[in-house]
């Protein structure tokens, strides 16, 4: 049973990730789950694998984090982009840090991992890890009606994706980086990173 649930929570930590939503300049959410499938996990759940969440406002100071029940609530208040981040540790020694942006607006990173436009509002992104290109990159683009197409990012980490339909749009990729440390007194010998971008699409 002790083994089930740790695969168990192997699993989910792998499979889920974080997004943001955001309406206008008002609060914003994150939630724990699967956008594409309706999963959003209850704080009984998302609270043992989105640890240490923190918020950024567009102008890089923090904000205030309170736990809902099924997601994260974020006191923002100023027009613009808005990250959350998570992290977790699995018994097998791999860090997850969740890393969610609601907005394109912004064109500098301030994410470990993020998918930032060329431009405000535009569908090409390019993807930076700790401010490098990342190439041959998988972006993983989810939207109405529930469609889901892969992308990959070119040899200079840019990636051009398509938002047929009008509406809510989360694009999500993932990527490993080898490095070794601790969190939260939890050694670990890699980090994966799980990225996703929350924007309003249009054909």
């Amino acid at each position: 049973m002790i083994g089930g649930a740790i695969l168990l929570a192997a699993g989910t930590a792998q499979a889920h990730y974080l997004w943001a939503e955001r309406d206008g300049s008002g609060p914003a959410r994150a939630y724990f789950g699967e956008w594409s499938e309706d999963v959003r996990e209850k704080k009984e759940m998302y609270g043992k694998y989105v640890g240490a969440p923190r918020a950024i406002a567009p102008d890089g100071k923090e904000l205030t984090v309170t736990s809902g029940d099924t997601h994260l609530d974020i006191a923002a208040t100023a027009p613009g982009d808005v990250r959350v981040t998570g992290r977790f540790v699995t018994d097998k020694g791999t860090a997850i840090l969740y890393q969610a942006k609601a907005g394109r607006t912004d064109t500098e990173a301030k994410l470990d991992l993020e998918l930032v436009p060329t431009a405000a509002g535009s569908n090409t992104f390019v993807l930076l890890l700790k401010g490098k290109p990342l190439a041959k990159a998988e972006v993983k683009v989810f939207g109405p009606p529930k469609w889901e197409k892969p992308f990959r990012t070119d040899d200079a980490g840019r990636v051009t994706v398509q938002t047929p339909w009008s509406g809510q749009y989360v694009a999500e990729v993932a990527h490993i980086e080898k490095t070794s440390g601790t969190w939260d007194g939890k050694p670990f010998e890699q980090i994966r990173h799980v990225a996703t971008i929350t924007f309003t699409g249009a054909p």
